[in-house]
């Protein structure tokens, strides 16, 4: 297991930062009003990535497809330092584990961050 047990509070002791990319919940709603609510919340995610690296360097990796498919291009496109380029880390659970842990250890390597996860 990548993360196992308390895997955001281990996340954030290695220097890791999780961020939702909207405060509404939205586990439930069909894609399409999932997708309308992550584009609307688009401008509160900016500010709170700006709050956390003013100069827009700090790595960012996206996890759900729908997320990597809508932010990749819009965050690249604004000066962040999105790691993806394109590659759709699926969320690591329903049965979606397996592919997590082969997708999201590369883009790390890519960044020289290794396995500092």
């Amino acid at each position: 297991m990548v993360f196992g047990r308390n895997g955001a509070a281990r996340l954030q002791r290695r220097g890791w930062i999780l961020l939702d990319a909207t405060y509404e919940p939205v586990d439930g709603l069909k894609l399409s009003k999932r997708n309308k609510v992550i584009e609307r919340d688009y401008p509160l995610l900016v500010a709170a990535l700006i709050e956390i690296s003013p100069d827009k360097s700090v790595p960012i990796v996206l996890v759900k497809k729908n997320v990597c498919e809508m932010l990749d291009r819009w965050l690249t496109d604004d000066g962040f330092n999105v790691l993806n380029k394109g590659v759709k880390v699926h969320f690591p659970s329903h049965s979606r584990q397996r592919n997590f842990r082969a997708q999201f250890p590369p883009l790390l390597k890519s960044a020289g961050l290794g396995k500092n996860y």
